[in-house]
């Protein structure tokens, strides 16, 4: 069988490739020195024994030990465990929050422009501003204090110094922190939706929330499952919030992996356990989002 003969491009053609190389450019040279080549740095690093402040000389490869290690290190071990409590309470509020406030607001309520403006901004806001001005609201001077106080509590709960609270605490906080992102982007998702199809369910008999199971959620499933992604990277990038509110206290109770990787790479300098823990990170997110991306052929419509 004859091959067909390849399409030559013209002047015009090559022109408009060329423009579009330059404009990818820039971002695939700052993704390669900013991403990849930390990425591969670090992969390198993880089966060694670099110290920050160490020689190269004493350079060894440890095999898979600095990952065995994480494994038998119970600080790690419990940040680990913490993580992934901080992720299922995180990802399922932020989603559920969300999408109820976006549907309330494509309804149409008074003043939705304020509202939606009100909804978005602390994403956009400093977070350590935003840490410092709930550690005031919720500390001994602050208003949930005095509440308690009037309603003659003796002990009154002070939340982020509460080990059995703060950690839950912080998840709220940075949920609120977080959820504008989600909120307009479920927003325009909703407007999307045809409202031949709702029409058409309300005239078969089908009630409010027969229609918004039936018809919205399946009309924005590919907008949750980016949502869904999207979140739970976020909620593992969780170190500023953590951070600012408590520094992993009180005690350890808010102790993560992101403050663990880096209480060991720039506290106590052990950069290839702190490397080794990142790529495990890196691993797991990478894990749950291939699971997502086969289960997504079941409930995804697109």
């Amino acid at each position: 069988m004859a091959k067909k003969p390849r399409h030559k491009l013209t002047r015009a053609e090559r022109s408009e490739a060329a423009v579009g190389y330059a404009f990818v450019l820039p971002y695939l040279v700052a993704f390669v020195i900013f991403t990849g080549i930390p990425f591969i740095s670090a992969f390198l690093m993880s089966f060694v024994n670099i110290k920050f402040i160490s020689k190269l000389d004493n350079l060894k490869f440890m095999g898979i030990d600095n990952f065995i290690r994480i494994f038998t290190t119970q600080t790690v071990r419990d940040a680990l465990f913490r993580t992934f409590i901080y992720s299922l309470i995180y990802v399922p509020v932020i989603m559920v929050v969300s999408f109820v406030l976006a549907y309330l607001l494509n309804k149409g309520v008074y003043a939705v422009k304020p509202i939606r403006s009100m909804v978005f901004l602390p994403y956009v806001s400093n977070m350590i501003a935003v840490a410092i001005v709930w550690q005031i609201m919720l500390g001994p001077r602050g208003p949930l204090y005095a509440v308690q106080k009037l309603f003659g509590a003796e002990q009154p709960l002070i939340p982020l110094l509460s080990p059995q609270w703060a950690l839950p605490t912080v998840v709220l906080i940075s949920v609120w922190k977080s959820i504008g992102l989600n909120f307009l982007t479920y927003l325009g998702a909703l407007q999307g939706v045809s409202q031949d199809l709702i029409e058409a369910a309300e005239i078969d008999g089908a009630n409010k929330w027969q229609q918004i199971t039936n018809v919205v959620i399946p009309s924005v499933s590919p907008t949750t499952f980016f949502l869904l992604i999207s979140s739970i990277i976020t909620s593992l990038q969780n170190f500023t919030v953590i951070q600012g509110l408590t520094g992993g206290g009180p005690g350890e109770s808010t102790w993560v992996m992101s403050l663990s990787i880096y209480n060991y790479a720039f506290t106590k300098f052990d950069t290839s356990f702190a490397a080794a823990q990142a790529l495990l990170m890196f691993a797991v997110v990478m894990v749950i989002t291939l699971i997502q991306w086969r289960g997504q052929k079941k409930w995804v419509n697109y």
